[in-house]
C-alpha cells in the first residue's frame, strides 16, 4: 500500500505522537508498505529516513512552544506539497483533528477520493492557563469536527477518547476502531538483577531506590506532585523535554529526551514507576515501563483507563502524602514489587505488543481498500 502519513513533528522532535507515527510507519515500511509522512521540518529528521518511508518537512512557526503547547503553523508551501502526496497516496492516515497538516490532508483525501484514517490521540486536553482552553474548545468545535467528518474510520487508543467522540462530538461508535498503541517488547523487556545492578553503575545511580517518571514537563503531568510526595527515603528521575528552566530539588535527577534504547535502560535501572497526570488518553510510557517489569503507581484520576484492566497498577489519591505512602509501602515490599513486574511485562506481551498494534492497522487499511490482509491470504 501506498500510504500518506501527516503529524504536527515528527522525531528527533520528542513526544507521544512523534513516538507512535515513528514506529507505526517504520514498522509498516519493513513490512512492506511505502510510506512518506508530511511533518513540520526540524533539523535531522531526515536521518530517519527508510528505503520505503521518507519523512517531507515543511517550514513552520510553533508559537506556543515554550508554553508547553506544540501547533504549529506551516507555511503556504504546505498546500502544493500535501496535494502532491495526497494525489501519490492509496490511503491518508493522520494523527490528530486539530492539526492544520491534517485537516488539509481530510479534505484534499475526499477531493480525491481517498481512503482517510484519523488517529485521535486526546479529543480535549485541560490547559493550566484559561485562554488555551477558551482556544482549544473554539479549535475542537470547527476544525475537530470537520476532520471527523470528513475521516471514514477515527482510531483511538482508549476508552476515554472513544466516550470524548461519541458523547461530546456524536461520532458514531461504528466509525470508531479502539487500537491500544503497542510496545515493542523486544526492546523494552524485564532484565535479571545481575544486569539490572550493572546498568545502574554504568549510570552512576547509588544503592538509593530510584523513582522515574517520563514525559515533558507540562501543567497536567503535575510535576509538582511528584516533588512534593519526595522523601528522603529515594531519589526522583525525570526524564524529559522542559526541565531546564524548572526549580527542582538537589534529589531530583534530569534526563532530557533519549531514544528508544536509552529510555529502555531507564526504565530496566529504575525500581518504580510513577505518573502523577492528571490527565492521559493512555499514558504509553506506563505500558513501556511495565514491558520492562516496573511497578507502576498512577493517580485516581487515571482509574478510567484500559490500564486499570490489568489489575496490576497502583492506584492513589492525587495528594503528595497518599502519593508518598503508596511509594513506601511498595519500596518496603521487594517481593510484591517483583511479582507486579513480572506479571506486568507478561500482561504487556500478550495483549500490547506492537504487533498486534499494527495488524490492526492494516486490517483497516484493508477494509477501507477492499483488499484482504496479509492474515487473510495466508
Amino acid at each position: 500500500m501506498k500510504i500518506l502519513m501527516t503529524s504536527h513533528y515528527t522525531l528527533p522532535h520528542r513526544g507521544g505522537i512523534e513516538t507512535v507515527i515513528e514506529k507505526l510507519s517504520r514498522t509498516l515500511a519493513e513490512r512492506g508498505h511505502e510510506i512518506r509522512i508530511l511533518s513540520s521540518k526540524i533539523d535531522g529528521q531526515t536521518d530517519f529516513d527508510l528505503p520505503t518511508r521518507r519523512v517531507i518537512g515543511v517550514p513552520a512557526f510553533d508559537p506556543l512552544k515554550n508554553s508547553g503547547v506544540h501547533y504549529p503553523l506551516f507555511s503556504p508551501a504546505l498546500i502544493p506539497l500535501l496535494w502532491r502526496e495526497a494525489r501519490w497516496a492509496e490511503i491518508v492516515h493522520v494523527q490528530g483533528m486539530l492539526y492544520l497538516n491534517s485537516v488539509l490532508a481530510l479534505l484534499f483525501a475526499r477531493l480525491l477520493r481517498r481512503p482517510a484514517v484519523l488517529t485521535e490521540h486526546a479529543g480535549y486536553v485541560q490547559y493550566s492557563r484559561p485562554l488555551f482552553n477558551f482556544i482549544q474548545r473554539i479549535a475542537v468545535h470547527t476544525l475537530g469536527r470537520l476532520s471527523l467528518a470528513l475521516s471514514q474510520i477515527v482510531i483511538v487508543p482508549d476508552v476515554i477518547v472513544q466516550d470524548i467522540l461519541e458523547k461530546e462530538f456524536g461520532v458514531s461508535a461504528a466509525k470508531i476502531r479502539r487500537v491500544p498503541f503497542g510496545v515493542d517488547t523486544a526492546l523494552f523487556h524485564p532484565i535479571s538483577e545481575q544486569e539490572k545492578q550493572r546498568l545502574r553503575a554504568e549510570l552512576g545511580w547509588d544503592e538509593r531506590p530510584k523513582v522515574l517518571f517520563v514525559g515533558n514537563y507540562v501543567a497536567r503531568k503535575r510535576i509538582s506532585l511528584l516533588v512534593q510526595a519526595a522523601s528522603d527515603r529515594f531519589d526522583l528521575v525525570l526524564c524529559g523535554e522542559g526541565y531546564e528552566t524548572a526549580r527542582l530539588p538537589s534529589f531530583v535527577r534530569v534526563y532530557p529526551p533519549q531514544n528508544h534504547e536509552r529510555l529502555a535502560r531507564l526504565y530496566q535501572a529504575a525500581d518504580l514507576f510513577v505518573v502523577p497526570s492528571s490527565v492521559e488518553t493512555f499514558a504509553i510510557v506506563a505500558y513501556e515501563a511495565m514491558a520492562c517489569g516496573l511497578p507502576v503507581i498512577m493517580t485516581e484520576d487515571l482509574s478510567h483507563l484500559t490500564i486499570r484492566e490489568s489489575q496490576l497498577v497502583r492506584f492513589c489519591p492525587p495528594q503528595p502524602d497518599a502519593l508518598c505512602r503508596t511509594i513506601h509501602e511498595l519500596l518496603d515490599s521487594p517481593q510484591e514489587r517483583q511479582r507486579l513486574g513480572l506479571a506486568s511485562a507478561a500482561w504487556v506481551q500478550q495483549y500490547f505488543s506492537w504487533h498486534e498494534c499494527i495488524v490492526h492497522h492494516e486490517i483497516v487499511y484493508s477494509l477501507l481498500l477492499k483488499r484482504p490482509t496479509k492474515t487473510d491470504e495466508a
